[in-house]
């Protein structure tokens, strides 16, 4: 058990590897299931060294998993919940945006 266990810690690191745009996006691919990296190159119009490296950025977070089949590595999320958290991150986002409106539409921000 680690006693020097932080949340705050923690949760910055979390929210430090999710900052990147393409990390989201691989994420929110993964959502749907399973994918080869070819796949997600393809996807993202991409290289297959920076996908890898990004994929690599999620795993190390504990984000992904891996397996190979072949000459190809597949990417699952390692918890269904990273969508439930990603999904209540856009909801947040969107509710923010919507009650900033009213305030940007009368000069008050």
């Amino acid at each position: 058990m680690n006693h020097n266990y932080d949340p705050v810690d923690s949760a910055q690191s979390l929210f430090q590897t999710l900052a990147h745009p393409i990390r989201l996006r691989l994420l929110l691919a993964l959502c749907s299931g399973e994918k080869c990296v070819c796949e997600l190159m393809a996807r993202f119009d991409r290289p297959q060294p920076y996908i890898s490296q990004q994929l690599a950025e999620l795993r190390d977070a504990g984000l992904v998993a891996s397996r190979r089949e072949g000459r190809r590595i597949y990417y699952r999320l390692s918890d269904a919940r990273v969508c439930t958290v990603l999904g209540a991150a856009g909801l947040c986002t969107r509710r923010v945006q919507v009650a900033a409106q009213p305030c940007r539409l009368h000069g008050c921000a």
